[in-house]
């Protein structure tokens, strides 16, 4: 016979597996469904959209995506909002891939210097840094306009840029300064002893053990860059170069909403950053954890 004390131990065990299963189920539900409601929308047609009660398995009408992706091939100047959709994401990702790869360069160089050498501010610069990302982003951008303004760089996309470095780079910097430091300094020596100079051991063999740190700050800022509405909608006011999100904000504003235009639009501009985080995740951990004892 069973024991009452084993019953109910079994009975414990499988009411936690039962309340861990339901907490996975609900953080699965919570995360998917927008997902799926968007992809709900945008696979349906504007007379099934607007039918009472909705469908919730779509029909499978594509011509939402084919709209927005037929203005890539037509050499016609943009009509309609949905137009500035393509290439709204051909400019945002020329603006954060300029602001990934200046990130990466930027960072790294600093962030080797405050972890490796000894100056006045080596050890206050970087926690002002990272304390400046306490500031509201709202807080800058009347100063970055003002600025930007004085030089000509207002409705470009290398005045996106510079806006974008303003509040990206930092905790770049900090981020690349922690994960140095969880590299030996042994190693930086023993390099110094075989013949190389500083800036041989910095490119050829730091910065290949940095290198998740690296991808890791890579893939922050592009996400910063591409996923930033605010710098991207004051500090432009031209079609041609305007970025993603504010594309997808302008079809709010037309007098016949498409539901599913603006569902498929949100989807084509998430679907970059999602596959980059899949397909990077592993990257990403490591350099957003190592080095996190060693700041």
């Amino acid at each position: 016979m069973i024991a009452a004390g084993d019953r109910g131990r079994t009975a414990r065990r499988i009411a936690v597996r039962a309340l861990r299963a339901g907490t996975v189920l609900a953080l699965l539900a919570w995360v998917l469904l927008p997902f799926y409601f968007l992809l709900l929308v945008a696979l349906t047609s504007r007379a099934d959209s607007l039918r009472t009660p909705p469908r919730w398995i779509p029909a499978m009408d594509f011509g939402s995506f084919r709209k927005i992706l037929d203005s890539a091939f037509s050499s016609a100047p943009p009509s309609n909002p949905s137009d500035l959709i393509v290439p709204g994401m051909q400019n945002s990702a020329v603006v954060a891939v300029c602001v990934a790869a200046l990130n990466i360069v930027i960072a790294s160089t600093a962030g080797y210097a405050f972890a490796r050498f000894r100056f006045p501010g080596s050890r206050t610069v970087p926690g002002l840094m990272l304390g400046s990302q306490l500031v509201p982003v709202f807080a800058l951008v009347v100063p970055f306009y003002v600025m930007l303004h004085s030089l000509g760089l207002t409705d470009t996309r290398a005045g996106i840029v510079i806006a974008h470095l303003g509040f990206t780079v930092p905790f770049s910097v900090w981020m690349m300064r922690a994960y140095f430091n969880g590299i030996p300094v042994e190693v930086d020596r023993a390099a110094m002893i075989d013949g190389c100079t500083r800036w041989q051991v910095f490119a050829r063999v730091v910065l290949p053990l940095a290198r998740p740190g690296i991808i890791s700050v890579g893939l922050f800022s592009f996400m910063v860059s591409w996923n930033d509405f605010l710098f991207a909608l004051v500090l432009n006011s031209r079609t041609d170069a305007m970025l993603i999100q504010p594309a997808i904000s302008g079809l709010y504003n037309v007098r016949e909403q498409s539901f599913g235009i603006m569902a498929a639009g949100t989807l084509l501009a998430a679907l970059p950053t999602m596959l980059l985080a899949l397909v990077s995740q592993r990257f990403l951990v490591r350099g957003l954890t190592s080095g996190v004892g060693k700041v």
